[in-house]
């Protein structure tokens, strides 16, 4: 048939876009390509290469890239090396990578559909009706979205495959995963989720917690206004030495303080659009912190299915930007009042909370004998990595949290003088006798 000979093509886009991608890693978007949507074959090889550099958070520019495709048993004999290097000069900058991409999905549709066409024909001629069925049946199961787009990890394929030593942007928490800090209301865990943005983006960190930078952090704050932000900011800032303060803008705090940004709302209703926001903003950044968790959604949080409809977004998330999402959450009243905090199961709302994410860090006071206050910070829950660890904070001037020694919880006193009350008439003094006096 004279259409397969003549498939519709666009391979000036498809040069365009894989240069654009050397260019600026972050206009890669796998939601919106496939290698398929490459016609030629040495692009589709490319572009599969780019995405497998992209899952494994690897820059990707003309030498990593052709290193990485010969090692994949893929020939850059024939000046096809030549041709990587080329495609980096091939646009002036990136910024037009969206309509490269538009044009090959546009171009991609055509030749589906001059594929379906040429199938439903052949079948059609053979006057099979079976055929006909089967072509179908095939055009039918592609375009359900529930019969596509798994990710298939094949043993034979991880038995060979040289793993590189594992990765923690935190403590035990892992890329592409999960995890919440939760305290009690007022203990400081925004406090403590912006220095851990800063200690990530400028390697200082104050908390003695073990947070490595440099990276790039994105803050997403809901709970204070930006005033409040800046004001912490500035409490900090002394305690920065001048190396860190050159790296601190690796933190980026978008403010979302009155805005509207309600990720799923009455009847497990996702926002798509903002999901899509976030995952763009975020893409290529190690830490993603959500501050806080409760006012990101309109959902019951003791309902475990709405729950989980909600922390599969942020699992979406973290996979698609390939970093860390950390969520600020609160413990439950029983913790609160049973000096619980610590527990893995002290966060507010449905176990679903809890069993959807991977890694837990949580806050609560303590206090010794004299009434002397400390943070304690420990991580319960760490599915990729050791848990456990215990370390201690105290406030300083402004509310600064910084590394501490640790203290010994205080046990109740029993008075040393007795207790008196005064009588409802005339604010007499009346001595009261204390029954426990003589045990």
């Amino acid at each position: 048939m004279k259409a397969l000979r003549d498939l519709p093509q666009n391979l000036e886009a498809e040069k365009s876009l894989l240069g654009s991608i050397l260019l600026n890693n972050e206009v890669l978007d796998r939601e919106i390509l496939t290698s398929e949507d490459f016609h030629l074959q040495f692009h589709r090889q490319i572009y599969e290469t780019m995405l497998e550099m992209w899952e494994d958070r690897i820059g990707i520019d003309p030498v990593t890239l052709a290193d990485r495709m010969e090692k994949a048993g893929i020939d850059l004999g024939g000046g096809r090396r030549e041709y990587l290097d080329d495609l980096s000069w091939i646009v002036p900058t990136a910024a037009n990578a969206q309509q490269y991409a538009r044009i090959l999905r546009e171009v991609t549709l055509s030749r589906r559909a001059v594929f379906d066409a040429d199938g439903l024909l052949r079948a059609a001629i053979s006057g099979v009706p079976e055929d006909i069925t089967r072509v179908y049946g095939e055009l039918a199961k592609r375009e359900d979205p529930g019969e596509a787009g798994f990710t298939v990890i094949r043993p034979s394929v991880a038995f060979s495959k040289i793993l590189p030593p594992p990765v923690y942007v935190l403590p035990s928490l892992r890329p592409r995963t999960v995890g919440l800090i939760v305290a009690q209301e007022g203990v400081g865990k925004s406090f403590l989720a912006l220095e851990i943005g800063l200690a990530k983006a400028s390697g200082c960190d104050l908390t003695g917690i073990g947070v490595k930078g440099p990276g790039n952090v994105i803050y997403f704050s809901k709970e204070d206004p930006p005033e409040i932000i800046e004001e912490r900011l500035q409490s900090i800032s002394p305690f920065i030495p001048n190396e860190g303060i050159a790296r601190a803008d690796g933190l980026e705090i978008i403010s979302l303080y009155g805005k509207p940004a309600t990720l799923a709302s009455e009847k497990s209703t996702v926002n798509e659009k903002l999901v899509r926001q976030f995952i763009k903003t975020g893409f290529g950044k190690d830490l993603l912190i959500f501050d806080t968790l409760r006012k990101l959604h309109d959902l019951e949080e003791n309902s475990s299915g709405e729950m989980k409809v909600l922390l599969e977004i942020f699992d979406r998330i973290a996979l698609e930007t390939g970093a860390a999402v950390l969520l600020i959450h609160h413990t439950n009243k029983s913790a609160n009042l049973n000096g619980q905090q610590g527990d893995q199961s002290s966060a507010r709302g449905s176990n679903a909370i809890v069993g959807n994410t991977r890694w837990s860090l949580h806050l609560e006071t303590v206090k010794d004998g004299s009434g002397e206050k400390r943070i304690k910070v420990s991580i319960p829950r760490a599915s990729y990595g050791p848990e456990g660890g215990e370390w201690w904070l105290e406030r300083t001037a402004g509310g600064v949290l910084v590394a501490s020694d640790p203290i010994i919880a205080g046990t109740p006193q029993r008075p040393t003088k007795k207790p008196t009350l005064k009588s409802l008439k005339g604010g007499k003094e009346i001595e009261y006798e204390d029954p426990l006096a003589d045990l």
